[in-house]
């Protein structure tokens, strides 16, 4: 593994090295108290042409980019942090790569996800992007089975095949299983079209149901791939700490939403402690004001 960045925030000290992996230092007997976000999903378009049932998003046709070039706070981002960009159709938003190459001045460390659609039809692009040093990280969601797609996914070291507990059954854990490549298992977002299909009786019963199969068969899954890791929401659907050991727990737990992470939507200039939070914020000139107010209204949740 190769340091891509190395700094202090707050009370915890942390590494970045060049496959995705976080190493974070909390001084025993304290609890992680950031200045800054460790890392951040940040919404630059809502335009898309696929109007997946379950986008919690609402992305469709009609969704404008994200003035994304204005951002002041942007400009006083920490070398090193860590920045989600998605959509909508990532790919689709006009200065996406100006954007990029922006952050990668300042050392922020940029990953996008696309869809399974969006990684074919813009294969060169995306390409372009990597061989560029422009993201270090490529999210793919999984729609349909693709033999020679899945397999050199498998084979970039820094992607990442998206999965949504709920929607992902057997059939697809199994097939994605022969391919031993990285996972990152979303939770299912009850918001947007997500909550809108739930409402759906026959629909919602068979997403409770492969959430519940998922749970229930979670262990022997998290061997037969390269790497598994979860959203937040996505551990407490499937309780995954009881999968590990409290050691294991302890190294891999990266903290709870609004503790070290946020969320920016920049077509609305809003932020706010996740994408599905209700309670919304204007942009503030600095990501360490913002961060301060998702972490006092974590605290008051908890």
């Amino acid at each position: 593994m190769k340091l891509l960045n190395k700094y202090k925030d707050g009370n915890i000290k942390v590494e970045i090295f060049d496959d995705g992996t976080r190493i974070i230092d909390i001084p025993d007997g304290e609890e992680p108290n950031l200045e800054f976000p460790l890392s951040m999903d940040f919404k630059i378009t809502n335009w898309c042409d696929q109007m997946c049932p379950m986008c919690h998003e609402k992305s469709n046709p009609e969704g404008q980019p994200g003035d994304i070039m204005n951002l002041k706070f942007i400009d006083g981002l920490q070398a090193g942090t860590e920045m989600a960009l998605g959509g909508g159709k990532v790919t689709s938003h006009p200065q996406l790569k100006e954007f990029l190459q922006k952050l990668k001045k300042q050392g922020v460390l940029p990953s996008i996800t696309v869809h399974q659609n969006e990684f074919v039809d813009k294969a060169t692009f995306i390409n372009e992007l990597i061989e560029e040093d422009l993201i270090y990280g490529l999210g793919v969601s999984f729609l349909t089975k693709y033999d020679m797609l899945w397999k050199a996914v498998s084979e970039n070291e820094n992607a990442v095949v998206h999965l949504i507990a709920g929607i992902h059954g057997k059939d697809v854990f199994d097939y994605l299983a022969q391919f031993n490549c990285k996972i990152l298992i979303l939770g299912y977002k009850n918001w947007g079209r997500g909550a809108e299909l739930l409402k759906n009786t026959k629909i919602g019963e068979d997403i409770e149901d492969k959430i519940n199969w998922l749970k229930e068969n979670l262990s022997k899954y998290m061997s037969k791939f390269k790497v598994v890791s979860f959203d937040n929401l996505a551990l407490n659907q499937l309780d995954v700490k009881r999968n590990l050991t409290e050691d294991q727990w302890n190294e891999f737990y990266q903290g709870n939403d609004g503790t070290m992470t946020m969320y920016v939507d920049g077509v609305k200039q809003e932020f706010a402690r996740t994408s599905t939070s209700p309670t919304r914020y204007k942009l503030k000139d600095t990501i360490e004001e913002m961060f301060e107010v998702v972490k006092n209204e974590t605290k008051s949740q908890n």
